[in-house]
Protein backbone atom coordinates (compact mmCIF):
# COMPACT_ATOMS: atom_id res chain seq x y z
CA UNK A 1 0.00 0.00 0.00
CA UNK A 2 2.54 2.46 0.82
CA UNK A 3 4.42 1.48 -2.36
CA UNK A 4 0.97 2.32 -4.74
CA UNK A 5 0.07 5.57 -2.32
CA UNK A 6 4.04 7.01 -3.09
CA UNK A 7 3.27 6.62 -6.77
CA UNK A 8 0.04 8.08 -6.52
CA UNK A 9 1.50 11.49 -4.39
CA UNK A 10 4.28 11.15 -7.12
CA UNK A 11 2.16 11.17 -10.52
CA UNK A 12 0.34 14.43 -8.68
CA UNK A 13 3.35 16.68 -7.67
CA UNK A 14 4.91 15.94 -10.72
CA UNK A 15 1.89 16.67 -12.71
CA UNK A 16 1.27 19.72 -10.53
CA UNK A 17 4.96 20.87 -10.90
CA UNK A 18 4.62 20.43 -15.09
CA UNK A 19 1.71 22.52 -15.17
CA UNK A 20 3.24 25.32 -12.94
CA UNK A 21 6.59 25.63 -15.01
CA UNK A 22 4.33 25.46 -18.40
CA UNK A 23 1.22 28.09 -16.93
CA UNK A 24 4.71 30.66 -16.06
CA UNK A 25 7.66 29.43 -18.85
CA UNK A 26 8.96 33.27 -19.08
CA UNK A 27 9.42 32.91 -15.18
CA UNK A 28 11.94 30.50 -15.39
CA UNK A 29 15.31 32.79 -15.06
CA UNK A 30 13.70 34.73 -12.39
CA UNK A 31 14.79 33.55 -8.79
CA UNK A 32 11.16 33.77 -7.15
CA UNK A 33 10.19 31.08 -9.29
CA UNK A 34 12.95 28.86 -8.50
CA UNK A 35 12.35 29.48 -5.06
CA UNK A 36 8.54 28.20 -5.64
CA UNK A 37 9.93 25.38 -7.39
CA UNK A 38 12.39 24.39 -4.48
CA UNK A 39 9.15 24.89 -1.80
CA UNK A 40 7.34 22.29 -3.86
CA UNK A 41 9.95 20.12 -4.54
CA UNK A 42 10.32 19.74 -0.27
CA UNK A 43 6.37 19.41 0.13
CA UNK A 44 6.84 16.68 -2.23
CA UNK A 45 9.37 14.75 -0.44
CA UNK A 46 7.42 15.37 2.98
CA UNK A 47 3.93 14.25 1.63
CA UNK A 48 5.89 11.49 -0.53
CA UNK A 49 7.74 9.92 2.68
CA UNK A 50 5.69 10.59 5.63
CA UNK A 51 2.05 10.20 4.42
CA UNK A 52 1.68 7.10 3.31
CA UNK A 53 3.39 5.73 6.51
CA UNK A 54 0.81 7.70 8.51
CA UNK A 55 -2.36 6.35 6.66
CA UNK A 56 -0.85 2.59 6.80
CA UNK A 57 -0.13 3.11 10.81
CA UNK A 58 -3.79 4.23 11.26
CA UNK A 59 -5.31 1.84 8.95
CA UNK A 60 -3.05 -0.64 11.30
CA UNK A 61 -4.76 0.61 14.31
CA UNK A 62 -8.17 0.24 13.19
CA UNK A 63 -8.00 -2.94 11.91
CA UNK A 64 -6.57 -4.02 15.28
CA UNK A 65 -9.34 -2.70 17.06
CA UNK A 66 -11.75 -4.00 15.15
CA UNK A 67 -10.36 -7.39 14.89
CA UNK A 68 -9.88 -7.18 18.64
CA UNK A 69 -13.84 -6.05 19.36
CA UNK A 70 -14.87 -8.90 17.44
CA UNK A 71 -12.53 -11.25 18.96
CA UNK A 72 -14.16 -10.09 22.08
CA UNK A 73 -17.61 -10.82 20.62
CA UNK A 74 -16.98 -13.83 19.69
CA UNK A 75 -15.33 -15.25 23.00
CA UNK A 76 -18.41 -13.51 24.74
CA UNK A 77 -20.67 -16.15 22.28
CA UNK A 78 -18.49 -18.80 23.03
CA UNK A 79 -18.54 -18.45 27.21
CA UNK A 80 -16.69 -21.01 28.70
CA UNK A 81 -17.06 -23.45 26.27
CA UNK A 82 -14.32 -24.54 23.80
CA UNK A 83 -14.22 -23.92 19.60
CA UNK A 84 -16.03 -26.86 18.65
CA UNK A 85 -15.36 -29.11 15.32
CA UNK A 86 -17.09 -27.60 12.24
CA UNK A 87 -19.69 -30.04 10.88
CA UNK A 88 -19.54 -32.01 7.55
CA UNK A 89 -16.75 -32.81 5.19
CA UNK A 90 -15.31 -30.56 2.37
CA UNK A 91 -14.71 -31.76 -0.95
CA UNK A 92 -11.15 -30.13 -1.29
CA UNK A 93 -9.52 -32.11 1.60
CA UNK A 94 -9.99 -36.06 2.16
CA UNK A 95 -9.92 -36.06 6.07
CA UNK A 96 -8.20 -38.43 7.99
CA UNK A 97 -10.00 -41.04 10.07
CA UNK A 98 -11.54 -39.66 13.30
CA UNK A 99 -9.94 -36.18 11.86
CA UNK A 100 -12.11 -33.11 12.79
CA UNK A 101 -12.00 -29.43 11.39
CA UNK A 102 -12.17 -26.72 13.27
CA UNK A 103 -11.73 -23.55 11.17
CA UNK A 104 -11.98 -23.48 7.37
CA UNK A 105 -11.53 -19.96 5.42
CA UNK A 106 -10.58 -18.59 2.30
CA UNK A 107 -7.95 -16.03 1.48
CA UNK A 108 -4.83 -15.41 -0.10
CA UNK A 109 -1.57 -17.10 0.85
CA UNK A 110 2.46 -15.96 0.78
CA UNK A 111 5.22 -17.96 1.04
CA UNK A 112 8.94 -17.49 1.58
CA UNK A 113 11.09 -19.21 -1.00
CA UNK A 114 11.92 -22.25 1.58
CA UNK A 115 8.37 -22.78 2.18
CA UNK A 116 8.47 -24.63 -1.42
CA UNK A 117 4.67 -25.02 -2.20
CA UNK A 118 5.55 -25.87 -5.61
CA UNK A 119 4.85 -23.89 -9.03
CA UNK A 120 1.13 -22.24 -8.81
CA UNK A 121 2.05 -19.27 -7.44
CA UNK A 122 3.71 -15.93 -8.57
CA UNK A 123 5.49 -12.96 -7.52
CA UNK A 124 3.50 -10.51 -4.93
CA UNK A 125 4.52 -8.75 -2.09
CA UNK A 126 2.56 -8.84 1.25
CA UNK A 127 -0.12 -5.71 2.25
CA UNK A 128 1.39 -3.43 4.60
CA UNK A 129 -1.71 -2.71 6.37
CA UNK A 130 -2.26 -6.69 6.83
CA UNK A 131 1.49 -7.97 7.13
CA UNK A 132 3.45 -5.07 8.54
CA UNK A 133 7.07 -5.54 8.36
CA UNK A 134 7.11 -8.87 6.30
CA UNK A 135 8.89 -7.00 3.37
CA UNK A 136 10.49 -10.12 2.02
CA UNK A 137 10.35 -11.53 -1.39
CA UNK A 138 7.58 -13.90 -1.52
CA UNK A 139 5.57 -15.58 -4.12
CA UNK A 140 1.29 -15.96 -3.65
CA UNK A 141 -1.31 -17.84 -4.47
CA UNK A 142 -4.79 -16.37 -4.16
CA UNK A 143 -8.68 -17.83 -3.43
CA UNK A 144 -6.84 -20.75 -1.26
CA UNK A 145 -8.53 -22.80 1.16
CA UNK A 146 -7.67 -23.05 4.64
CA UNK A 147 -7.72 -25.66 7.13
CA UNK A 148 -7.28 -25.98 10.57
CA UNK A 149 -7.90 -29.78 12.19
CA UNK A 150 -7.31 -31.25 15.08
CA UNK A 151 -4.08 -32.83 13.28
CA UNK A 152 -2.42 -30.53 10.91
CA UNK A 153 -2.55 -27.12 9.04
CA UNK A 154 -3.63 -27.69 5.44
CA UNK A 155 -3.40 -25.46 2.44
CA UNK A 156 -5.84 -25.97 -0.53
CA UNK A 157 -6.15 -24.22 -4.00
CA UNK A 158 -6.35 -25.71 -7.49
CA UNK A 159 -3.01 -27.09 -7.97
CA UNK A 160 -2.17 -26.91 -4.24
CA UNK A 161 -2.59 -29.33 -1.36
CA UNK A 162 0.19 -28.44 1.26
CA UNK A 163 -0.45 -30.39 4.53
CA UNK A 164 1.55 -29.31 7.59
CA UNK A 165 1.45 -31.57 10.68
CA UNK A 166 1.27 -29.90 14.28
CA UNK A 167 4.64 -31.38 14.62
CA UNK A 168 6.30 -28.69 11.84
CA UNK A 169 4.49 -25.86 12.64
CA UNK A 170 7.06 -23.87 14.65
CA UNK A 171 5.11 -21.24 15.47
CA UNK A 172 2.81 -18.76 14.70
CA UNK A 173 2.17 -15.10 15.25
CA UNK A 174 -0.89 -13.01 14.02
CA UNK A 175 -0.86 -9.79 12.20
CA UNK A 176 -3.71 -6.91 11.61
CA UNK A 177 -4.93 -9.26 8.49
CA UNK A 178 -3.73 -12.46 9.30
CA UNK A 179 -1.28 -15.07 10.05
CA UNK A 180 2.31 -15.73 9.61
CA UNK A 181 3.15 -19.13 9.99
CA UNK A 182 6.62 -20.49 10.89
CA UNK A 183 6.80 -24.23 9.16
CA UNK A 184 10.41 -25.29 9.79
CA UNK A 185 13.87 -24.40 7.53
CA UNK A 186 15.87 -21.72 8.52
CA UNK A 187 13.40 -19.02 10.40
CA UNK A 188 12.80 -16.28 7.96
CA UNK A 189 13.68 -18.92 5.31
CA UNK A 190 10.29 -20.84 5.48
CA UNK A 191 7.63 -18.98 6.41
CA UNK A 192 3.70 -18.75 5.52
CA UNK A 193 1.17 -15.80 5.85
CA UNK A 194 -2.63 -16.56 5.31
CA UNK A 195 -4.81 -13.78 5.40
CA UNK A 196 -7.63 -14.40 7.69
CA UNK A 197 -11.44 -12.63 8.61
CA UNK A 198 -10.20 -12.01 12.17
CA UNK A 199 -6.28 -13.13 13.22
CA UNK A 200 -7.08 -13.13 16.44
CA UNK A 201 -9.75 -15.53 16.15
CA UNK A 202 -8.12 -17.88 13.87
CA UNK A 203 -4.86 -17.89 16.41
CA UNK A 204 -7.10 -19.08 19.58
CA UNK A 205 -8.92 -21.89 17.40
CA UNK A 206 -5.50 -23.17 15.91
CA UNK A 207 -4.01 -22.82 19.97
CA UNK A 208 -6.63 -25.18 20.57
CA UNK A 209 -6.40 -27.55 18.17
CA UNK A 210 -2.88 -27.65 18.68
CA UNK A 211 -3.35 -28.10 22.39
CA UNK A 212 -6.27 -30.97 21.88
CA UNK A 213 -3.44 -32.85 19.37
CA UNK A 214 -0.91 -33.19 22.19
Amino acid sequence: MIYALRKLIAFVFLGGMFWFIYQDLDNLDKPWFMHALGLITVAFAFFWLLIPMVVVRLRIHRRRVQNRERYMKWRAELGDGDPQPRPGRNARLSLEPDEQVYLHEKGTLYATKGAAIGDVSREGRPSDVAFPRFNRSCCRVQRTHCYVTDRRLVFVSKGLFNSIPFAELKSFSDTPGGIVFDVGGDGAEALLAFTFQNPLIAADVLRFARKDAK
